[in-house]
């Protein structure tokens, strides 16, 4: 990789000596880069970034920042900066003193301290705020004081903890985007984690899908979405239509998957996988074409169970062969959404546009 500034080689982590909550951690981050460790609970992204910071010891393997092993360094001489979701201000420290704080921890000249104070603020845009005291703010302008206090004394990187999770929806899709422009904007190295995988496709350069302890793909939003590895990762990453099945046959990166009904689904296929192997089949429900528009590659017919209005689109359920909850996007004006709960409706969709996986890495 180009420039790299983060380094996790054969990194584990035990806390009670058998269960492995990290297992085996390869992984390098680049300078300047937006890295987003994405994951459900208990999946082993948080103890990733809690040993990266110096709050958690691996229990073996490296971990390196600019070449220098950080193994055993002190969280406060790592010179990282780190954002909590619940804000971790001083209450009794007005915002400027919070950010005066860290200055002066670093060792910052007395000279540089109220210039950096001052263009933290202004990058924020909460100049006006400097003399309030963290409880007379919401939580939105808390927590860009939080990050302002991060990036203040100009760390080469920057961890955040779920740092929106406590944000209701509008502001926390506010602050995605003021977060990822001051990423562009300053050059910073960002590790984020987040549970939530629309916030990881808006921010991020690369996303590390965790489950398990392990990371089961690491790639660009889009590769991640349009190719999934597995299917865990495709189930994580936006919504989709499952069906286990057997591979039956395949051509190159053409496949053919048995359902257990007897039916079959053309596919495509990247994974190393002989005939005869267990497979789930992905499909996209903005992918799939329904009634007079369903002449495709594969096409069933499904039973209609539910219609869900959803404003600028609806979502169709549907059992379809043999999976009960099979969804589909159209647009709110479309035919389908006025048919009655049990009408037969057709179903169609392209084998380039489902995908064959592996069930789990």
């Amino acid at each position: 990789m180009h420039d790299p500034i983060v380094t996790f080689e054969r990194v584990t982590k035990s806390y009670d000596g058998r269960t492995l909550v990290v297992e085996a951690l390869d992984l390098t981050l680049a300078r300047g880069e937006f890295l987003t460790l994405l994951g459900p609970s208990g999946s082993g992204k948080t103890t990733t970034l809690m040993m990266l910071a110096g709050f958690e010891d691996p229990t073996s393997g490296t971990i390196t920042l600019d070449g220098k092993r950080l193994n055993h360094v002190p969280a406060h001489r790592r010179g990282i900066g780190m954002v909590f979701q619940n804000y971790a201000l001083f209450p009794h420290m007005t915002v400027a003193e919070n950010l005066v704080f860290p200055l002066e921890m670093h060792g910052v000249p007395k000279a540089e301290i109220e210039p950096k104070v001052k263009r933290a603020l202004d990058m924020v845009r909460l100049p006006q705020l400097r003399d309030r005291k963290p409880g007379q703010l919401s939580g939105g302008q808390q927590q860009r004081v939080a990050v302002a206090r991060a990036l203040v004394y100009g760390p080469k990187l920057v961890l955040m903890d779920e740092p929106l999770g406590a944000l209701d929806k509008q502001l926390r899709e506010e602050l995605q985007l003021e977060i990822k422009h001051l990423h562009d904007e300053l050059g910073v190295t960002i590790v984020y984690v987040t549970h939530d995988q629309s916030e990881a496709l808006t921010m991020s350069d690369r996303i590390a899908v965790f489950h398990q302890g392990r990371v089961q793909q690491l790639a660009t939003p889009a590769d991640l979405y349009e190719r999934p590895a597995n299917a865990f990762v495709a189930s994580f990453i936006g919504e989709n239509n499952r069906f286990d099945g057997t591979l039956v046959g395949r051509d190159g990166a053409n496949c053919r998957v048995r359902l257990p009904d007897g039916s079959e689904i053309a596919a495509t296929i990247e994974a190393d996988l002989a005939p005869g192997a267990a497979v789930a089949v992905s499909i996209r429900p903005e992918r799939v074409a329904v009634g007079a528009q369903a002449q495709r590659d594969n096409r069933f017919v499904g039973d209609l169970r539910e219609v869900i209005y959803l404003g600028d689109h609806c979502k169709l359920r549907l059992a379809v062969a043999g999976n009960e909850s099979f969804v589909v996007k159209v647009a709110a004006g479309d035919a389908a959404t006025t048919l009655d709960r049990g009408s037969a409706l057709a179903v169609a969709w392209d084998a380039a546009a489902c995908r064959a996986l592996p069930p789990l890495a």
